[in-house]
This record gives structure tokens, C-alpha cells and sequence, in this order.
């Protein structure tokens, strides 16, 4: 742990001059104060000792006289800190106030916060109850001020982070992360925005995919050696977590921002769910291509009432493959398994398992569908939750198609079955070398 943001109204910049002030204070400004002022001009003497043990060679610590001002530092593009120390009392603060900023704090950096308090756990401790079970333990219980040290904070965040991307791997990631962002905008503000419109031929993601493209190419040269370092780390048998789920949502779904219609959609239908499987050309000239036809498959919900539905279908659904796309059991290949849907669009809190009914195909005619492409404006009933992303989307619409479409071939004699399985079992005979080959 190195970078230490402190939020502290009672650092005495006053006695420098009368403002107006910056809106953070350097570490050189506050050892400053720490070497200078006496003691008696540190209204709060356990903010002087913070202090005086945060400016350091150790540390690269950053002081706020307020939440406001630390906030601005993320808008202005400061790195994220390790860990922001917070005090919970300034001129005109609510208990609110300092709860929607510890709030933004946690949603804008992987940052450890901790609360502290001349006026004791117990008074503030309360209050921060629901915020900590959204971020699962980057709140550090809260303290007297009296009791906080660096070195107690620094043992604390260790510890959380073990086992973890967290510290110097993130940072490194953070780093390379940015620059090829940077080197991706470079490349892009040498071609015309007509080119790159041209490009995007009018759909946001396809702009998305191309920025993506770039960072990824350039991570791929600048940060192999740190994600070589991430991907080689010992798996090892880590059960599932909320905070998995999440990370697979994210990677699995997105929610557009458009309100184009795009095969992948998971789409909330007559009090379920489907996934559109309209193939993207025709949906950019839906009338013509498609007879004003949509078309998806049904999806069921992995609760009770789920399996019961799948079941009395006849499906057998008793495990799961290795992939979503893989066999399921003794269901086989008929089922297709999507993970972690979210069941709000816009938002990851609630995360559900559900299956696609790969013979389940379903249209309905959209009788007053303009022209052209085809929006969620004119499909009267259709609501779209989130939208799956590539590769899931192509490879399970490939499967789905590929279940649909098969031409199925009789099965092999039972003789040469056991034949073929007798072949495989048996040792490869090494051919004798004779004298003078090799």
C-alpha cells in the first residue's frame, strides 16, 4: 500500500494564509505544516500524528480539506489511491452527504476506505452498514481517530489483498490499461471522422468494437508480460462468489445504448424471455429481408419452476458441460446454457441462470414496422433486458442452428463399434528400426 488520500478538514492550511485553497494539498505542503507549525495550531492532535506518519518516503500520500474536493480529484483524472482515510465531520456534512460520497468513492476506485471519528465507532458505525454489504469489505470497520496509524492500515489492506489483482499487478494493468487507450485515440484522430463514421455505418457498437480492437492489440504488445503474470497464477479450486457472477455478467452481457434491434437480444416477451436470432442483415432492412418477422427462441428461468417446466418437456437435464455451449447431460446438445443474466436492464444486483430451448423457435409478425432497421420503438410487447456479447453471442447462435439443421446419420453396427473402441485401446506397435534407417 503506498497511495493514501487523507479527507480532513482540520489540516491547518489556515495558518498559511487565508485561501482561497487548492483543492488537494501535495505531500510538501502538509510536511511542511507538520515541521513548522507547533503543535498547539493542529486542533485535532491525531490528524497532526496521521499525518506526520504519512509524509514519508513509504507512502505517496494525497490530503482533501473535503469529500467535494477528493471527489473532483477522479473527474480531474487523478490515479485511484490504495486507501482514502475519511473523516466523518465537516461544516454543513449529513450523515447522507458523507454517505453518497463514500458511495461514488467505492464505485469510482478499487480504494479500502477508512472511516474515522472523534466521535467513535459506535456513533458512525450504524450508518455504514448497507454500504459495506454492496462493497463487500473495501470498508474498514470504523475507528477513533486516535486509533488509526498507517501501519495498522497498511496490515489490513495486505491482507485483504492477498490472493487478489489488487496493489502493484492493478496498478501495472491500470497503466498499461490507460496508454493503450491513449495510443488508441492517436491512431484514430489521424483518419477523417467521415472514415470512421464510415466505419460505424451508423451503429454505436460498431465503433465500441473498433476502439476495443485497438486497446486490445495494444495491451497485447505492451502488457503480455503482465497478463502472462495474472493468467499463470495457480487456479486453484475457488468456489463461485457474487463478485464472480458479476464479472462473468459483465463479461458475458451488455446493455446497448441504442434502441436497435440486434440478433443476441434478451428480450422480456409475453412474461418471458427470449433470445432474437434474426440474423444481422436482415434486421438492418427488417421489412424487406424478413417480412416484418421477428424471430427468437425461448428462454426458461433455472429456479424450481424452471425445472420443473424443462423436465415434464422431457428434457433431462441432470448436470451441466464445461462450456455453454457444450452437452448438458443427458439433454445433450438441445439445451444451451446462459449464466448470470442479469434480470434488470442497466443494472448487475440480481443475477439468474437460464437455459435456451434450442428447438424452441418463435416469430411474430410486426405489422407496423417502418422501412429500414428494425427498433425496439415499433416492436409493440418487446422489451429488451440486455443484449449477449461476442463470442457467446455467435458461438450460441451457431449451436442453436446447428441442432436445428441436423441432418442426424444412423449409428454404427454394434461390432464395429466395439471394433473402433478396441482400436483406440490398443498400445501403438513401435515398428523395429533396421540397420541403416532412421
Amino acid at each position: 500500500m503506498k497511495r493514501v488520500w487523507v479527507v480532513d478538514d482540520k489540516i491547518p492550511l489556515h495558518e498559511l494564509y487565508d485561501g482561497p485553497y487548492p483543492l488537494r494539498l501535495d505531500v510538501g505542503v502538509v510536511r511542511h505544516l507538520v515541521d513548522q507549525l507547533p503543535r498547539e495550531a493542529w486542533e485535532e492532535p491525531p490528524v497532526l500524528e496521521l499525518c506526520r506518519a504519512l509524509c514519508v518516503p513509504e507512502f505517496e500520500p494525497t490530503f482533501f480539506l473535503s469529500p467535494q474536493a477528493m471527489l473532483q480529484a477522479f473527474v480531474d483524472g487523478a490515479v485511484p489511491p490504495h486507501a482514502v482515510v475519511f473523516d466523518w465531520e465537516y461544516p454543513g456534512s449529513t450523515n447522507e452527504k458523507n454517505l453518497a460520497a463514500l458511495e461514488r468513492l467505492l464505485q469510482r476506485s478499487f480504494a479500502y476506505v477508512q472511516v474515522y471519528t472523534h466521535l467513535g465507532e459506535a456513533a458512525v458505525e450504524p450508518l455504514l452498514h448497507n454500504l459495506r454489504l454492496r462493497h463487500k469489505g473495501r470498508l474498514l470497520p470504523a475507528r477513533s481517530k486516535a486509533s488509526v496509524t498507517p501501519s495498522d492500515l497498511a496490515r489490513a489492506i495486505r491482507e485483504a489483498w492477498e490472493g487478489t489483482i489488487a496493489g502493484e499487478l492493478a496498478d501495472k494493468v491500470r497503466e498499461q490499461v490507460f496508454g493503450a487507450v491513449e495510443r488508441s485515440l492517436i491512431e484514430m484522430c489521424a483518419v477523417p471522422r467521415a472514415g470512421i463514421a464510415a466505419i460505424a455505418q451508423g451503429r454505436p457498437e460498431n465503433l465500441v468494437h473498433v476502439v476495443l480492437s485497438k486497446v486490445r492489440d495494444e495491451i497485447a504488445v505492451g502488457a503480455s508480460e503482465v497478463l502472462a503474470e495474472i493468467a499463470g497464477a495457480t487456479a486453484g479450486e475457488a468456489g463461485s462468489s457474487e463478485g464472480l457472477r458479476r464479472l462473468m455478467s459483465v463479461w458475458y452481457y451488455f446493455f446497448p445504448s441504442d434502441n436497435r434491434v440486434r440478433r443476441g437480444d434478451l428480450v422480456e416477451i409475453d412474461g418471458g424471455l427470449g433470445l432474437v436470432v434474426t440474423p444481422p442483415c436482415d434486421l438492418v432492412k427488417f421489412p424487406k429481408k424478413t417480412g416484418r418477422r421477428l424471430t427468437w427462441l425461448r428462454c426458461i428461468r433455472l429456479d424450481a419452476e424452471g425445472l420443473e417446466t424443462i423436465r415434464a418437456a422431457g428434457y433431462k437435464l441432470n448436470t451441466v458441460g464445461n462450456s455453454i455451449i457444450a452437452a448438458h447431460g443427458e439433454a445433450g446438445e438441445a439445451l444451451v446454457l446462459l449464466p448470470n443474466v442479469p434480470l434488470e436492464h442497466g443494472k448487475r444486483d440480481a443475477l439468474a441462470d437460464y437455459v435456451v430451448l434450442c428447438h424452441a423457435w418463435e416469430s411474430r409478425l410486426i405489422e407496423d414496422a417502418p422501412g429500414g432497421v428494425a427498433t425496439y420503438d415499433h416492436l409493440s410487447g418487446f422489451r429488451r433486458r440486455c443484449a449477449l456479447a461476442d463470442p457467446f453471442a455467435t458461438a450460441v447462435v451457431a449451436r442453436v442452428t446447428s441442432v436445428i439443421s441436423s441432418p442426424g446419420t444412423p449409428d454404427l453396427p454394434g461390432g464395429e463399434l466395439a471394433r473402433l473402441k478396441q482400436a483406440l485401446s490398443t498400445p501403438t506397435l513401435v515398428e523395429p528400426q533396421t540397420a541403416g534407417r532412421r
